[in-house]
């Protein structure tokens, strides 16, 4: 299963994420012509001795020069197939998570992700012994995996475009959540049965599973309720009108769904009042506008389409705290 893209709206440009691929295809162009497209294995082996993620080199000196190759070594690749399917799955999976992060926070997150996954390929190396402690770890997966991990939970019914190779070539649509879950059961079978082949699949199962963390952690931050300052004067009887101390914020999620003929939004907004629900839409963007039954949070979004629709929405309905919206492809 090759996945192409994923049906997922966003409301910011990932600048972070483009900055992250450009960065790590900067490196891959200076390892090209440091090796002579590695086809110099002595410039090869330095350059990643140097650079790499070495176990017995970190535990030498965990503070300076070790720390260091964390960060070098999530920006090298060993190879041109390694960099494009790392790169794809940034691309298609990064935008999202940065959308609702915010971008200096998914930077830090994502470093943070690979520097976990860096923790747990060193973990498999001491256990392993031997060679394992010597050899170079390179890539960016071990934090891709990380945004893998806080996709699954954070847009789980999302459908990624996936091009199936049987009898025959063709593309299919697959929830994220299938997706994902299958290729973290190869990840685990793969690393439990011995399928190294220079890979290191406990970097991906650690940057993976931090990742599932920090997208629970995000979700339960959402539910949490606005307090203390309205209750507090609503006792004292000076309770100030909505409008005076109104919140703004995003919506909770935002997943999309294409086929031929439509687009259909699911747009997460809890206890939101049906008649105070606005929605708009401008060539290929739908702006999302909403107040909740206590009129003291007000959902605002956008959500920016891979294509044009028309207006107006073709169909709307609020339940549960969902709001589907149902839009003709132009």
């Amino acid at each position: 299963m090759f996945p192409l893209y994923d049906e997922n709206p966003r409301t910011t440009k990932p600048y972070v994420n483009y900055m992250l691929i450009a960065i790590n295809f900067a490196v891959f162009f200076w390892e090209v012509v440091v090796t002579g497209f590695f086809t110099n294995e002595r410039a090869v082996q330095r350059i990643f001795d140097d650079y790499g993620f070495v176990p017995a080199k970190f535990l030498d000196d965990p503070i300076g020069e070790g720390s260091i190759s964390i960060l070098s070594s999530m920006f090298m690749h060993a190879g041109i197939m390694h960099i494009l399917g790392n790169m794809l799955f940034l691309w298609i999976f990064g935008d999202n998570i940065e959308d609702r992060f915010g971008h200096g926070k998914y930077l830090i997150i994502y470093l943070f992700w690979g520097f976990v996954a860096s923790m747990a390929h060193l973990a498999f190396a001491m256990g392993a012994g031997g060679d394992q402690l010597l050899i170079p770890a390179v890539g960016a997966s071990g934090a891709i995996s990380g945004v893998l991990g806080s996709y699954l939970l954070m847009f789980p019914r999302a459908r990624i475009v996936t091009l199936m190779f049987f009898f025959f070539i063709t593309t299919t649509r697959i929830p994220a959540f299938v997706y994902l879950i299958l290729w973290f059961v190869f990840q685990l079978f793969s690393a439990s049965f011995g399928a190294g082949g220079g890979v290191a699949f406990w970097a991906h199962i650690g940057g993976f599973v931090t990742g599932v963390i920090f997208g629970a952690g995000y979700k339960s931050l959402l539910k949490v309720r606005l307090k203390p300052m309205y209750m507090a004067k609503k006792e004292e009887g000076k309770a100030p009108e909505p409008t005076q101390m109104q919140q703004i914020v995003r919506p909770q999620r935002m997943e999309g769904i294409v086929t031929p003929q439509y687009v259909e939004l699911l747009v997460e907004m809890p206890r939101v009042s049906e008649r105070d629900i606005a929605v708009s839409v401008s060539d290929n963007t739908v702006f999302i506008d909403a107040v909740t039954e206590d009129g003291y949070r007000r959902y605002r979004g956008k959500a920016i389409l891979r294509t044009k629709v028309k207006t107006p929405p073709e169909f709307m309905h609020y339940l549960n705290g969902i709001l589907r919206i149902r839009l003709r492809r132009a």
